[in-house]
């Protein structure tokens, strides 16, 4: 692992590769010109100064190039408070080639209680991350096991032609994992699980906004453990979510 003092940071390697995207194309939508215009965060910036939009996909399953998303939820920390204010779900059509009338899968609606006639009241994809990319107040991004939210984005940017974007993801499945070292300490890394050990409320599971709001306040109750109110260095919290 890099010190945050160090001049290969992962953190600076990713601000490479925005630069390095800027210089090379001008497709861009303007919202994510206008992101990815600014320079990254050093390693030893406070991440508490730092916007963070916190999100959660439900999905059909976990192949982005197979399944599709069925909802997302999103919504802003900042300086260190989940701004309820800010919170955004949208239920996604399903897209056309992937219908089947004569294949319904009743597990997965059941999973994710969002049913056919509501999607078919939903929002297409597009416009949902339109208006997702249009939200984000700064590059940094926040999950619970982000690999699906990374993937099901990544999926949805190729389709659109648009390039690999180097976002900073923070991962509070990761953050827990790799920060725990007592044995035994912790076996069940599910968010609500999670949740529990900090003694955080329940809340209802298989929601986008519930689990985005549910894992913002796991994010802070981890913050808290590891610096109490001291610095949150975003180098050390993104080198502990890779």
């Amino acid at each position: 692992m890099f010190s945050i003092f160090s001049s290969r940071h992962p953190l600076l390697q990713l601000d490479q590769q925005r630069h390095d995207l800027i210089q090379a194309t001008n497709k861009l939508p303007s919202s994510l010109a206008a992101l990815l215009q600014e320079p990254y965060p050093n390693p030893k910036h406070d991440a508490t100064a730092l916007p963070i939009t916190v999100i959660d996909l439900e999905t059909t399953g976990l192949d982005p190039k197979t399944d599709h998303i069925v909802s997302i939820g999103w919504v802003h920390i900042i300086q260190g408070v989940v701004k309820l204010s800010t919170a955004q779900h949208w239920v996604i059509q399903e897209p056309k080639e992937k219908k089947n009338p004569n294949h319904q899968d009743p597990t997965t609606r059941s999973l994710h209680h969002i049913l056919p006639e509501d999607q078919e009241h939903g929002i297409p994809l597009q416009q949902a991350m339109q208006y997702f990319f249009s939200s984000l107040l700064s590059p940094v991004l926040l999950a619970h096991g982000a690999t699906i939210e990374k993937r099901f984005i990544e999926q949805f940017c190729q389709l659109q032609g648009l390039p690999r974007l180097p976002l900073i993801w923070l991962d509070t499945l990761k953050i827990e994992q790799n920060t725990t070292h007592q044995s035994g300490y912790q076996k069940d890394f599910r968010l609500f699980a999670l949740r529990q050990h900090y003694q955080l409320p329940e809340y209802p599971a298989h929601h986008a906004l519930m689990d985005a709001t549910a894992t913002a306040e796991l994010f802070l109750a981890q913050k808290h453990r590891l610096f109490n109110h001291d610095i949150a260095p975003i180098g050390v919290l993104y080198q502990k979510s890779i």
